[in-house]
């Protein structure tokens, strides 16, 4: 992707203006862009890839953006601005890991690695529709976060560094039902131990490497499913928003940054430090 590029495709606005033969909005409701602007609903469409907000299309790191009405969608009148401008890529994708192809059921036990904006909101999802949250995380400090969020179990790698042997330990010896598989190259041949026979594992992130070695026996023997999520269509946004409202979910917010300051909260980001999402202030800039 090269500059120049409107980069970002997480937020929240109030529209200002309509077009001629817009009915669904008007001027002061509060909305958010979907992340891919070419996906409705049903299957993803064959040029997919080229609808993506911050990339090919430009985002949202601006004060005023037009949009189609098709492209964004009202969000739940309880959430901060903040918290609504979380929705639309790391809550989405965790509502497709966990409501995509065979929803999850209550008692299910999920397994969700780390804790970023996507595992943070899966946990309050997975809790909300009765499944059982088993998380992974890197210190101490993280996990007493994640147990006061509602994680079930947490796993401090630090303490446990052979955690797929300790979610097994966690289900009896069994394997969890579903992974949210968020780390990629260096995590997903441990997720793959830590299942049952005929477990799925939603494949999500790879931030620890594109290319993995796989133990295919340990696959084609108990029957894994493994498929990928690539966030999600706007009927799903709206599933989304719908289940936020009626169970008055919040996402986690870690910090907000002033407009003018938005390479901080990039740096932020890169350091990995904070908990929760960060979410850059345009109206706190004037």
């Amino acid at each position: 992707m090269q500059p120049p590029l409107i980069p970002l495709s997480d937020g929240v606005g109030i529209v200002r203006e309509t077009g001629p033969g817009v009915t669904d909005l008007k001027p002061g409701d509060r909305v958010a862009p979907c992340f891919f602007q070419n996906w409705e609903g049903g299957p993803p469409p064959e040029d997919l890839e080229a609808g993506r907000l911050g990339g090919p299309l430009d985002g949202v790191l601006a004060t005023h953006r037009v949009f189609p009405s098709r492209g964004v969608l009202r969000v739940p009148d309880h959430l901060t601005d903040a918290e609504a401008a979380t929705l639309p890529c790391a809550g989405v994708t965790a509502w497709s890991a966990l409501f995509g192809e065979r929803p999850v059921r209550p008692g299910e036990r999920v397994l969700i690695l780390g804790s970023g904006g996507v595992a943070l909101m899966a946990i309050l999802l997975a809790r909300t529709a009765g499944a059982e949250t088993i998380v992974t995380t890197s210190s101490p400090e993280r996990a007493a976060k994640l147990s006061a969020l509602g994680a079930d179990h947490v796993i401090d790698r630090s303490a446990k560094p052979d955690w797929a042997a300790e979610a097994r330990r966690l289900t009896g010896g069994r394997g969890v039902d579903r992974v949210l598989e968020l780390g990629g190259a260096a995590t997903l041949g441990h997720a793959i131990r830590a299942t049952r026979t005929g477990a799925q594992i939603i494949l999500i992130g790879n931030v620890t490497g594109n290319t993995a070695e796989l133990f295919l026996p340990a696959i084609l023997t108990r029957q894994l499913a493994l498929r990928s999520v690539s966030v999600g269509s706007k009927d799903q946004f709206a599933a989304l928003t719908r289940a936020i409202d009626r169970h008055a979910l919040r996402p986690v917010v870690a910090a907000r940054h002033a407009f003018d300051a938005a390479p901080d909260a990039f740096r932020a980001l890169e350091a990995g430090e904070a908990f929760g999402n960060l979410c850059i202030d345009i109206a706190a800039s004037g």
